[in-house]
């Protein structure tokens, strides 16, 4: 049944379609024919209007043009007759008010060049300098030969309105008579008082200026002239000429356009809103035939739309049974009240030993063979007619599990499925199986994998314990001596025992030196693990900077009895690389070939250059005759927190950082590092780096050295401001700075150095020093606001960052900030000594006024 009606149903949906394009196009075509009739009509009522229009106004004109002849004929005669000028002004004087009696109040007016000289019914104070030869109406009349001639449109010198002249040439030689006409007075234009609601009206000349006009808008008259030219255009380009043709006016409607150009070569123009053309009519029969066209459209259209939608969703369902279907391999329909099945769809190796319906039962012995036998047991307790009955009086609508089954000589994973639903089929469920082998496998390899990043994960956890362990132990250890030699230091102070004191507090700077590396290694391996150790690429010495690492270690390892070599063979020693990070990998590779070798061996610093591509490549060798490493530490030498455990004189110092953060570093410059070491023999690193050389002109003279000056910095007189919040910190840096002679001006926060700086005489502070982070203003804030405080001294007091914020992006904050240099907690008095007799000498040399030179030879 169902097969005959997908036809049925097919057909009906193409009747509709046909019905419902046939009402579309009658209804398209009958509001298209009813359009363009309306528009077609309006064309020809709105032409016949407008005519009308032009031969009212070119009437105006020619009653104008009859008063003006009839006038110059008397003047003629008065001229003949030898009338004075006096005379003929008191004929016009009289003849005037007659005339507009019959025309109109302020429409037109006359004058007259009678014997070179102004003739007017009122007289006006300027005639008498009139330049009036110069005019256009005077020349075209007297060239005219005493026809009629119009001038252009210009403003009135008396009245500011806007008006044109209508001249003649009388019989006399250079006597001409004029009217000056108001083209704008409404009185010439009274037929215009009758357009239709909504409609414009335009007059223009022969050269499209704009002489009156009647619209509904507020517009000036440059605005009114633009949108007359635009009309005037798409007149005189054909673009306006046709039936349908529209225009949209200032406020965005569109427009109907009719004109009639008159015999003088001036344009009537008048327009109507389309809408009006269209609406304005009220055609019940046009109506009624398009409402019942619209209803009939729409009901069509629903019942088409409901009809496609339905079979739309008939289609969907079928093909989403069809690929439901697809994606099981087997499917059975179970009748549970009498135990019997209907197969659907079958597996090739059943379809032989297995007939389309039966007992279920049967099936059931038929799968055996084919479930692995260690699952058989479970499967058919669990998928038995009286377990299906079970889950269905307890409303389980879907229920399966994936299990083993043979295809040929193969054991592939399969999911079986019972779906129920009560509605449908109340005593049958729905017995399914599907292929997920390849799932199954994934969902075991992902399981795999997950566990292998979960033994990672507790192998990194056990290492990080490990560090841990280590660490606190490490910094136990240098905390304990510095602890210690302190309660040591005081109880040797309580004998007077300066010799032991001094001893104590080398041991509490050696321990504070092993602390602070510690932390350094902590912190720059967190920086790296979160991305944020950039390269800062300048030019460099690469050959200087190897010496100046070497030289470090060399007194360390005289002192120790050890050797130490450096041989140095590079042709380019000028490159761009990061020197900090550089000298880095190389302190730290020197200080570990230094600590773990033995005295009397030797370490030795060897790099040499390798020509590749636009690069060179750079090779840095540190070897040493030391402790070595045994080959299965070096497997992991690089890994974080990883340290040798190793019986031997030298004790196990440090994080198990180094060697990470070298090999970090080494990668960030797209670089290599190899090592070779035997326990108990010595170990060598190789590192070669890539580095872009900087060539150096060959014949450029060698720069020579600044030389030094002698002249000694005095510390004495001189006033420093330290702003820092800690009071350990400020009293430390308080009385470093007494010893070297200087005064001391303190503040607790930002805020407060702000205010002391401002209150201070200008130049009377030499340098500020200035911590970052302390309470209400921090240190980039306060230099900041000392840096836009506007006084003198302001911009070049040297200010000092002296702040435990010691990474790149810190001293990048201090620069922004106005700071000029930047010195790490703790405190190394002798940098600090140096940077500020820099940077103090420097601002003087640059910036103190003349005046401050007294004050600094006082000082």
């Amino acid at each position: 049944m169902s097969v005959g009606k997908t036809p049925s149903r097919f057909y009906n949906l193409i009747l509709n379609g046909v019905i419902l394009v046939f009402v579309a196009v009658l209804l398209i075509f009958s509001i298209f024919l009813v359009r363009t009739k309306l528009l077609q009509n309006t064309q020809s009522m709105g032409m016949a209007l407008v005519h009308s229009y032009a031969l009212e106004e070119e009437m105006n004109i020619t009653t104008l043009e009859n008063y003006l002849s009839l006038a110059s004929q008397y003047l003629d005669d008065m001229i003949e007759e030898g009338s004075s000028t006096d005379e003929i002004q008191a004929w016009l004087a009289g003849y005037f008010p007659k005339f507009t009696n019959i025309i109109g109040e302020g429409v037109a007016g006359f004058y007259a060049v009678i014997d070179s000289t102004i003739v007017a019914p009122n007289p006006w104070e300027g005639d008498a300098t009139y330049q009036y030869a110069q005019t256009q109406w005077y020349q075209q009349a007297v060239q005219a030969n005493g026809a009629i001639v119009h001038g252009n449109l210009y403003e009135d010198a008396v009245t500011g309105q806007q008006i044109f002249t209508i001249s003649k040439a009388l019989s006399r030689p250079g006597y001409v008579l004029a009217m000056y006409v108001y083209i704008q007075n409404p009185t010439l234009h009274n037929t215009v008082q009758t357009l239709p609601e909504n409609c414009s009206y335009f007059l223009c000349d022969e050269n499209g200026t704009l002489l009156y006009s009647v619209t509904k808008w507020n517009m000036d008259e440059a605005s009114l002239q633009k949108y007359a030219d635009y009309i005037m255009a798409g007149i005189a380009d054909g673009s306006l000429l046709s039936y349908d043709a529209v225009l949209t006016d200032p406020e965005g409607v569109s427009r109907g356009i009719y004109y009639q150009t008159m015999d003088n070569g001036w344009t009537v123009i008048m327009t109507i809103p389309t809408e009006q053309i269209l609406m304005g009519e009220q055609n019940t029969v046009v109506y009624l035939i398009s409402g019942v066209a619209i209803v009939l459209f729409l009901v069509l259209s629903f019942m088409t739309l409901q009809d496609a939608l339905r079979s739309r969703s008939m289609k969907k369902a079928d093909d989403t049974a069809h690929m439901l279907g697809d994606s099981f391999y087997s499917i059975y329909r179970v009748n549970v009240r009498e135990g019997s099945y209907e197969g659907f769809k079958m597996s090739d190796d059943l379809r032989a030993q297995l007939p389309r319906k039966g007992d279920y039962a049967t099936l059931l012995e038929t799968v055996r063979p084919f479930v692995k036998p260690s699952t058989f047991r479970l499967f058919e307790v669990s998928f038995s007619l009286e377990s299906i009955c079970q889950r269905m009086e307890q409303g389980i609508a879907d229920y399966g599990g994936d299990y083993q089954r043979l295809f040929g000589d193969t054991y592939r994973w399969v999911n079986i499925r019972t779906l129920y639903n009560p509605e449908l089929a109340p005593d049958e469920v729905i017995l399914c199986f599907r292929d997920v082998d390849e799932e199954k496998r994934r969902e075991l390899q992902h399981t795999i994998i997950l566990q292998d990043a979960l033994d990672a994960a507790q192998k990194s956890t056990k290492a990080k314990s490990q560090f841990f362990s280590n660490m606190s132990h490490d910094m136990r250890t240098p905390l304990n001596a510095i602890i210690g030699c302190c309660n040591l230091a005081e109880k040797a102070r309580e004998t007077e025992n300066s010799q032991k004191v001094w001893e104590y507090v080398k041991k509490i700077q050696f321990s504070a030196d092993q602390l602070l590396n510690l932390i350094n290694d902590i912190l720059e391996l967190s920086r790296m693990e979160a991305g944020k150790n950039n390269l800062d690429q300048k030019q460099l010495d690469l050959s200087e900077l190897l010496h100046k690492v070497a030289d470090l270690f060399q007194d360390r390892a005289q002192d120790e009895g050890k050797h130490l070599e450096v041989h140095i063979d590079l042709h380019d020693p000028i490159v761009m690389g990061d020197e900090k990070k550089l000298t880095q990998i190389i302190n730290n590779l020197l200080s570990n070939a230094v600590k773990y070798t033995d005295p009397g061996g030797r370490i030795t610093l060897e790099a040499r250059q390798f020509s590749f591509q636009q690069h060179n490549k750079y090779q840095i060798v540190v070897e040493d005759t030391g402790v070595g490493m045994s080959s299965a530490f070096l497997e992991h030498l690089f890994d974080p927190y990883s340290r040798e455990t190793t019986f031997s004189s030298h004790p196990t110092v440090g994080t198990g950082l180094g060697m990470s953060i070298v090999k970090s570093l080494i990668q960030q410059m797209s670089g290599e590092i190899s090592v070779d070491s035997t326990l108990g023999v010595g170990s060598r690193f190789t590192v070669t780096i890539p580095l872009k050389t900087v060539y150096q002109p060959q014949t450029a003279a060698a720069v020579p050295a600044p030389e030094e000056t002698d002249v000694p910095f005095v510390w004495t007189g001189r006033t420093i401001l330290v702003a820092e919040d800690n009071e350990l910190n400020r009293e430390i840096v308080t009385e470093v700075l007494q010893q070297f002679g200087a005064q001391v001006l303190t503040a607790v926060n930002g805020a407060e150095a702000v205010q002391i700086f401002l209150a201070s005489p200008i130049y009377s502070i030499d340098a500020i020093l200035m911590d970052m982070q302390m309470p209400e203003m921090d240190g980039c804030q306060a230099a900041s606001a000392i840096r836009s405080s506007g006084r003198a001294d302001a911009q070049g007091v040297p200010i000092i960052a002296v702040t435990a914020n010691a990474f790149a992006e810190d001293i990048a904050r201090t620069t922004q900030a106005g700071m000029n240099d930047h010195v790490s907690k703790p405190i190394d008095s002798k940098q600090l000594k140096q940077v500020m007799q820099t940077r103090i000498t420097l601002w003087e040399t640059q910036h103190l006024a003349p005046q401050d030179h007294d004050r600094q030879e006082e000082k």
